[in-house]
């Protein structure tokens, strides 16, 4: 237990680290390295109810306000055509992105006329499992459906306020027996160790994951801000923390004769399935309010408002809000960090990610790891023991939960510059922030 207090203090000092942005302004995007294909992560911020555990940036859906928020995310898509961006996978996260099915099948129709796109992810909800819908993904080359299903716990879903929204536990359940096989993937979202679900309902939601048997399960800690801490707390309860090594290494142990460990927190039923967006690719363009990208060593974020974002976008402006260059060292602690979600990395491709002297850098790191028998070295991998998976988890949960905080800080920041914005010139900022990048080579 002191191990893992240890963990999530580091996770939270080194992820407040990362977030040392000095938010201006405006920044222009960065240049691509035309020789690379990047994944593309579209944000749709609509839901129809506000679950009071989510952190992302997401907003009631108005017809009015989501119109106009595709015309703006149109525009920023094309920005990145134009400076020679390449893509070969869309992940589409929220929200709910299929929350008007129309409008997402505009913007993806627009990405696969720009960009030779094999690959789109899109999350749902399950009550857009119906028909007309399904067909719409389906005829746009959507290969995997990711299904926030959370939990199959009637008492969980109605003290999470979801009851109404996506119907009872057997609604849902029949929902996605009916879709199987009808994408590449049908993927089933999962959240673990509410602080009302006791290990019987986590059993009962192992035992429904299991009959369904879908192609992906993946199964993510609760990860709440400290914004949200008071409210889930009011909804669900306190201590989150007090049962989750039990219940992941339950959820590990129950799954794993009919899935394999594609992540430390996804579960395929075979190989080479697509995963988190994060996973899939090194390095990621973001579009829409509140998305993260990184590239050439240096991270940002767009505006966190939605109106600002649309202002910004619709008017020829940058929503970039905040970028920064990571240092070497940085660099590699959050090259290695994503590669051990994996749950092991060669290293020869940590070597050709970060250098060959990655060991030099993250020898503390590195040291600990191996001395608590988190990981060991095998085969030319460093692989992380079941132990290692579960600090993972705690590294990862930690790390959303301090961007949740990030985001709430700064979204009044976002919301001001409505009123008052002076605009850095697009070009200017675009050759400083690249030549600062261009020395880390």
């Amino acid at each position: 237990m002191l191990t893992e207090h240890l963990l999530r203090y580091c996770a939270k000092q080194t992820m407040q680290h990362y977030l040392a942005f000095k938010p201006g302004l405006s920044c222009a995007p960065l240049l691509p390295d035309k020789s690379k294909k990047y994944l593309l992560y579209i944000h749709i911020p609509f839901c129809a109810d506000l679950c009071p555990y989510c952190s992302f940036v997401r907003v009631k859906f108005e017809p009015e306000l989501a119109a106009r928020y595709f015309e703006a995310l149109k525009k920023e898509i094309k920005t990145y055509f134009s400076l020679g961006y390449q893509f070969d996978s869309v992940y589409v996260g929220g929200g709910t992105p299929t929350i008007w099915p129309k409008k997402l099948v505009e913007i993806l129709s627009l990405a696969k006329s720009l960009w030779p796109i094999s690959q789109i992810s899109t999350e749902t909800n399950p009550d857009h499992l119906v028909p007309d819908i399904l067909q719409k993904l389906k005829d746009i080359g959507v290969n995997r459906l990711s299904v926030g299903v959370q939990s199959f716990s009637n008492d969980i879903l109605t003290s999470v306020h979801r009851s109404k929204q996506c119907g009872s536990s057997e609604d849902i359940k029949q929902r996605l027996a009916s879709i199987k096989g009808m994408f590449d993937t049908l993927n089933v979202d999962m959240i673990f160790n509410f602080p009302n679900q006791t290990m019987e309902m986590l059993a009962e939601d192992v035992k429904a994951l299991r009959a369904l048997d879908a192609d992906q399960v993946t199964y993510y800690p609760l990860m709440i801000s400290n914004a949200k801490r008071k409210e889930i707390e009011e909804k669900c309860g306190k201590g989150h923390y007090r049962h989750e090594r039990k219940a992941y290494d339950f959820i590990v142990d129950q799954l794993a004769g009919q899935y394999r460990c594609e992540s430390v927190w996804c579960f395929s039923k075979q190989a080479g399935l697509i995963d988190e967006y994060i996973v899939s690719h090194d390095e990621y363009i973001g579009v829409g309010p509140g998305s993260w990208g990184y590239i050439n060593g240096a991270m940002y974020h767009n505006t966190f408002s939605v109106q600002d974002y649309i202002q910004r976008s619709l008017s020829g402006q940058s929503p970039i809000t905040a970028c920064r260059v990571f240092s070497k060292r940085d660099r590699m602690r959050y090259m290695f960090m994503l590669a051990l979600i994996a749950g092991s990395t060669s290293l020869s491709d940590m070597e050709k990610k970060v250098g060959s002297r990655f060991w030099l850098f993250l020898g503390g790191e590195l040291l600990f790891l191996l001395l608590t028998g988190a990981l060991v070295v095998r085969d030319g991998k460093l692989v992380l023991t079941r132990k290692g998976r579960y600090y993972w988890v705690i590294l990862m949960g930690t790390m959303f939960s301090v961007v949740g905080d990030y985001r709430n800080e700064f979204a009044s920041l976002d919301d001001s510059t409505l009123l008052l914005r002076k605009i850095v010139p697009l070009d200017k900022s675009r050759q400083n922030l690249n030549i600062r990048v261009s020395s880390l080579r």
